[in-house]
């Protein structure tokens, strides 16, 4: 009788999976646009909108994909396990968060705290993995990224890669304290950022050492699409704004000198002064963030902010086409960053009011499922 139960419930698990992208309800994300949108005269209520239509613009209109992705979704709370109390302001709350953007590594998230200190979870689970944080811990680090597909890190004004043991990193590498945008056989991708002054995307060329920019404000997402590198940006100043720009070659954008890197010039970003013009502009939207891009099957998806509300979509020309309602909650974030790691999709959120630069959160995209996993608090 159990096994009959058993093998009836995998029936039942099994074809409730399968039949997922049929299941998915934007019900309460299309009552949200319905109920946000307000006549600015008379105060009145739009309730004429449709899935064709649920917010438009002359320069985009946002709609109900027809191939909708049903994913499980989670929300965790996991602990810093070196959290502490023992500050006066409120504002000193960053020291309780990762000191630099995690990392998905031999599907682990790896984590870096203010103790020098990782803490590592199995992605597939999130079970702390106690054996391999042991490994790692032998000396006190102060920022980590993925370098050549290795774990790397500092320690003592030296960069380590982990080879089952930590080596000193032969090769070179331009970041100290930043993250990572984007590495290939040829580049390593970064970006600055300066707010409404703007913000610039430098290529690291490997063998060189030599680095290339051009204006992005603010990058958070670069992948390659026919030979070319696209760069998504955006920024929350006024209603927001979001672009997409198209690489061919980056050795044709202005060369920056080491001294230049990181700082304004002439009240702008280093950006500005890219006069190359080696780029397309793919996408040029205002009213709208877009935070993050990846792709998952083949299917090019973004994570959009937009009227308050943040959702799952793909982009046609001028179609958003929402895929994915998320957590039919809102979320907002300042300077994310996306990287694919193998199987999963890794997005970093930060949040000025909680911890400023500081990661507060996690997006992990995998296997039919998003996990959103906040440090210490609950973010909505």
């Amino acid at each position: 009788m159990i096994r009959h139960f058993n093998i009836l419930t995998f029936i039942l698990l099994t074809t409730t999976v399968l039949g997922q992208d049929k299941n998915v309800s934007f019900d309460k994300l299309i009552s949200n646009f319905k109920n946000s949108w307000r006549d600015p005269f008379s105060g009145r209520k739009n309730d004429s909108v449709a899935i064709s239509s649920l917010y438009k613009t002359d320069q985009f209109n946002v709609s109900i994909s027809e191939s909708p992705i049903a994913f499980e979704t989670n929300h965790l709370v996991i602990k810093n396990p070196y959290y502490t109390n023992d500050f006066d302001d409120y504002d000193d709350n960053y020291i309780n968060y990762p000191v630099s953007y995690s990392v998905i590594y031999d599907n682990r998230l790896v984590s870096l705290f203010r103790t020098g200190k990782f803490v590592c979870y199995k992605v597939e689970n999130m079970e702390r993995d106690f054996d391999f944080e042991k490994k790692l811990n032998t000396k006190k680090f102060r920022y980590h990224w993925i370098v050549n597909d290795k774990l790397a890190a500092v320690a003592g004004g030296v960069t380590y890669v982990w080879n089952n043991k930590w080596t000193t990193l032969k090769t070179k590498f331009p970041l100290d304290k930043q993250p990572k945008l984007f590495e290939d056989s040829e580049f390593i991708v970064f970006g600055d950022c300066h707010g409404e002054w703007g913000g610039t995307i430098y290529f690291f060329e490997k063998d060189s050492g030599d680095i290339f920019f051009t204006e992005s404000t603010c990058a958070n997402s670069v992948y390659k699409k026919d030979n070319k590198y696209l760069v998504l940006a955006q920024l929350g100043h006024g209603m927001g704004s979001t672009e997409i720009k198209s690489i061919d070659n980056p050795r044709k954008l202005t060369k920056a000198k080491k001294s230049e890197i990181g700082k304004t010039k002439e009240g702008g970003a280093l950006g500005y002064s890219d006069k190359s013009e080696a780029y397309q502009k793919l996408l040029d939207l205002y009213s709208i963030q877009i935070f993050s891009t990846f792709n998952y099957q083949g299917r090019q998806l973004y994570i959009v902010r937009l009227n308050e509300m943040t959702f799952l979509s793909e982009i046609k020309e001028t179609e958003i086409q929402i895929v994915n309602p998320l957590f039919e909650k809102a979320f907002y974030t300042h300077r994310p960053v996306t990287t694919t790691y193998g199987d999963y999709i890794l997005v970093n959120l930060d949040f000025y009011g909680i911890a400023l630069d500081k990661e507060v959160s996690v997006i992990i995209v995998g296997q039919n499922k998003i996990t959103k996993v906040d440090w210490n608090e609950r973010v909505e």
